[in-house]
């Protein structure tokens, strides 16, 4: 397998197993990953708002908004584009706060068991079908 491994969605219980089996220095750039994702996320958020709150009138003009001719002249289907957009990103941005939560819980493990990996103790786990328990496989987050 190729060091960029299976890039796949992963689903919360897979994504605890596959971090119990990954070095320390790998948890922590998981981490800045997803903290990374997390802070664009809300920023994304944050305008979508915005421009939800300028084409339901409630808004006139915000100095955050960008003055542009595409701000002004919003097509049939956007407010419900954007209210969409919206509600994806915040399923999104609470699977991200399960992982780090989980991150936290390992990183804990760890720290109370003298470094041993909670998956390892915890259970006999089978690596995911096409890989193996070595750190060079990535998950998509």
């Amino acid at each position: 397998m190729s060091a960029g491994g299976i890039r796949r969605p992963v689903q919360i219980e897979e994504f605890k197993t596959a971090i119990g089996n990954m070095p320390s220095d790998e948890l922590a750039r998981i981490r800045h990953e997803i903290e990374n994702s997390i802070k664009h996320l809300n920023r994304s958020n944050s305008r979508l708002m915005k421009y939800v709150a300028k084409i339901e009138g409630r808004v006139r003009d915000s100095p955050d908004l960008e003055s542009s001719d595409d701000l002004e002249s919003f097509e049939e289907g956007d407010l419900q584009l954007y209210q969409d957009s919206l509600r994806e990103n915040e399923v999104v941005l609470k699977n991200y706060q399960e992982r780090i939560e989980a991150l936290d819980q390992e990183n804990m493990y760890r720290s109370n068991s003298g470094g041993k990996s909670s998956s390892l103790q915890k259970t006999n786990a089978a690596p995911v079908e096409g890989e193996s328990n070595g750190a060079g496989n990535s998950i998509y987050l």
